[in-house]
């Protein structure tokens, strides 16, 4: 397996990324472990046949339409936290008005 990083400038990145950028909560990324925090651009991956790149940004491999992450040795996979709602969900003080509007 050969891997290879190409720095590029942070913007570019997130504007390729578009949609996927910033990964959504409860997603899944991978924390390239000879890349510093900072490091944007592109991590290529290489087995026998064509490679794959993934875009990196701030170090870390997000999901995007690649493919699934490469799970690199010595990686670390990190899930993103969920934020749970501080308070309860608003509910109808009056469900039988709501019920005459429809």
């Amino acid at each position: 397996m050969t891997v290879t990083f190409t720095e590029m400038p942070r913007e570019d990145v997130v504007m390729y990324l578009g949609r996927a950028y910033p990964p959504a909560a409860g997603s899944t990324t991978e924390r390239v472990r000879f890349l510093s925090e900072t490091a944007c651009g592109g991590v290529g991956v290489q087995t026998s046949g064509p490679g794959t790149t993934w875009w990196v940004v701030d170090g870390v491999i997000v999901p995007q339409d690649a493919g699934p992450l490469p799970e690199l040795e010595g990686d670390e996979l990190i899930t993103l936290p969920v934020d749970e709602p501080t308070s309860p969900p608003m509910t109808d003080p009056n469900p039988a008005f709501s019920a005459d509007i429809q």
